[in-house]
């Protein structure tokens, strides 16, 4: 009889309290590589070039309220920017493009943007890569180019079931409930094709065209004729580079002209964003350490399990040692098992983690519109399988040591 059959067959003996383990294990394992691989994809995604925008110019207001709501159609925008602000920030040398925005209409949930035309034509979301309703991108449809015309993102018609010609009527507000239904039907006549992105989660409208929506009244209609009354709730701003694709030294200057006016103000989002996960960082660090809690519990429990069978099979041991087994095969019997549990317990969390990352992916992209993957190789993937084997190895030691030691005229001796 080989030791994989002596394992196995002590598994079996001790099915219950070696699942208990193995699973115990597998939790841990799970907890931790779920919470390390959303984090990470959280750390890539919202960072990410600042999804194709270099700065945003906003009102003055909370800079990260701002940043979700110019970037991930979340929050709502604290105020207004003056269309002559963005004018002229415009021309300054170290502003390379400009794409205005107004926020604060939505449709059935989902965020209502007004923007430019050249916005979804020229705009690069990612670096090289543009709006698009071509039917083999994924998209169906044309951009607006007349009034009362809409396209919406690959999301929002998923979840409404939105065909080209469907109409809608904007809410003022980001909330279905309450608000003022504008009496215009705005028509949709593209459907943009899925870019992995927060715009998948929009309806992008004319500029123009939202300044004269009924409910509005004359001040802002009047928007639409007269550029100098016009307000907007923001712009993105693409800004020049020097070598190295380094931002131009100008920006910081910019940055602290912008600034100090009273009505607008430049954000940087690759500055804001990383403050976010600094405010939310202990979140992440007390789900680790709860995860490493339940490992380490989990390789505790594993050594009592391990000594539980140790004394049950105490004269089983003595007998192989009887009948020719060497110490040091008692010694590998008692380490296999503690292997094969953890290496179970480990296979079992990698997948249970990946299936928790997949739960956790459909929740991000519902909020965010980020596209998380649940196959994303985070750097639990490396090190949690040798840790997690070795944390176990470490637990059977001490019953390994004990199953070393046991004396077999002690063990054999007849009991009354």
């Amino acid at each position: 009889m080989n030791m994989l059959h002596l394992v196995l067959g002590s598994l079996r003996q001790h099915l219950g309290s070696s699942l208990l383990a193995a699973a115990s294990i597998a939790v841990g394992v799970a907890l931790l590589l779920a919470v390390t691989s959303l984090r990470e994809q959280a750390h890539t995604q919202f960072t990410q070039v600042g999804l194709g925008v270099d700065a945003v110019l906003g009102p003055k207001g909370s800079p990260l309220q701002i940043t979700l709501n110019a970037l991930y159609h979340l929050e709502e925008m604290p105020g207004t920017v003056p269309w002559s602000s963005y004018q002229e920030i415009r021309k300054h040398p170290v502003v390379a493009d400009g794409f205005v925005f107004v926020t604060g209409h939505s449709y059935a949930g989902f965020r209502v943007n007004a923007v430019e035309q050249r916005f979804l034509n020229e705009f690069e979301y990612l670096p090289g890569r543009r709006f698009s309703t071509a039917t083999a991108d994924g998209g169906s449809g044309r951009m607006f180019t007349d009034e009362h015309e809409a396209v919406a993102g690959a999301d929002v018609a998923r979840a409404l079931g939105l065909q080209l010609g469907h109409s809608f009527s904007p809410v003022c507000g980001v909330k279905e409930e309450g608000g003022h239904h504008h009496d215009e039907h705005v028509k949709f006549v593209g459907i943009l094709a899925p870019t992995g992105t927060p715009h998948d989660r929009a309806i992008y409208m004319p500029l123009e065209d939202f300044y004269t929506l009924g409910g509005h009244g004359e001040a802002v209609a009047d928007m639409a004729k007269h550029t100098e009354h016009r307000v907007i709730s923001g712009a993105y701003l693409k800004l020049a580079r020097i070598r190295g694709n380094a931002f131009h030294p100008g920006v910081q200057q910019l940055q602290y002209e912008i600034n100090q006016s009273t009505t607008t103000q430049f954000i940087l989002p690759a500055e804001v964003m990383p403050r976010l996960f600094a405010i939310i960082g202990w979140v992440d660090r007390v789900l680790l350490a709860v995860g490493g809690l339940v490992a380490a519990l989990a390789a505790a429990f594993l050594g009592f399990a391990l000594l539980a069978t140790l004394r049950e099979r105490r004269r089983d041991l003595a007998l192989l040692r009887a009948l020719g087994a060497r110490r040091q095969t008692i010694f590998t019997l008692v380490l296999s098992q503690a292997l094969v549990i953890s290496l179970a317990g480990a296979v079992a969390g990698w997948v249970g983690g990946h299936a928790l990352t997949w739960v956790g992916c459909h929740y991000v992209h519902a909020e965010t519109g980020m596209r998380f993957s649940p196959w994303f190789y985070s750097s639990a993937d490396f090190w949690l399988l040798p840790t997690t084997i070795l944390l176990g190895l470490l637990a059977g030691l001490i019953p390994a040591i004990q199953a070393y030691r046991l004396g077999l005229l002690t063990t054999l001796k007849p009991q009354s």
